[in-house]
């Protein structure tokens, strides 16, 4: 998600980002498959598929159990995605976190120290990566699963390099 220009009370939104959780909610869905298909298999070589348990076959048990397992995964990725939000603004980074109690910490330029990205092989395969933000003060704040993490890194340091000054004027 890019914004541009912006205004708002705090500065111009340059950038504004959340979790990109489609790659993991894919990875996800493809190892419960995968078990799900191998422990069938097991089952059925077994013979134990076509046993009765409560009156339905162990297969559909199997089944049901993965299909759970799925659904508890992509609900933890739902409440991930909804629980955090990343703004750039061009007086500083915003980091939200939480849903029923919010949770914000920004760093101004002037208190900003240096990026760090990290990048998994699947971050590399889908496109998405971790960015961990040093403040002066050695508070580390981490944005996670960013999408298009080189280019939000370059962003950010391009915005958060420059310090701002703000002359008064005592007329």
């Amino acid at each position: 998600m890019t914004s541009v220009g912006k205004p708002v009370s705090s500065g111009a939104v340059v950038w504004v980002g959340k979790p990109w959780v489609a790659p993991a909610a894919v990875i996800r869905t493809v190892t419960i498959v995968v078990f799900a298909i191998f422990f069938l298999f097991i089952e059925m070589w077994v013979g134990a598929a076509i046993l009765l348990l409560f009156d339905a076959p162990i297969y559909l048990w199997t089944l049901l159990a993965f299909g759970l397992i799925w659904v508890v995964s992509m609900v933890d990725l739902l409440i991930f995605w909804a629980s955090n939000n990343y703004v750039l603004r061009q007086d500083g980074l915003e980091v939200r976190r939480g849903i029923i109690r919010l949770h914000s910490f920004v760093v101004t330029p002037s208190g900003f120290g240096d990026l760090l990205l990290y990048q998994s092989l699947g971050g590399r395969i889908f496109g998405y990566g971790d960015l961990t933000v040093n403040s002066q003060g050695e508070r580390q704040t981490k944005l996670a699963l960013v999408r298009a993490p080189f280019q939000t890194a370059d962003t950010i340091r391009d915005i958060m390099g420059k310090p701002i000054v703000r002359v008064a004027d005592h007329t």
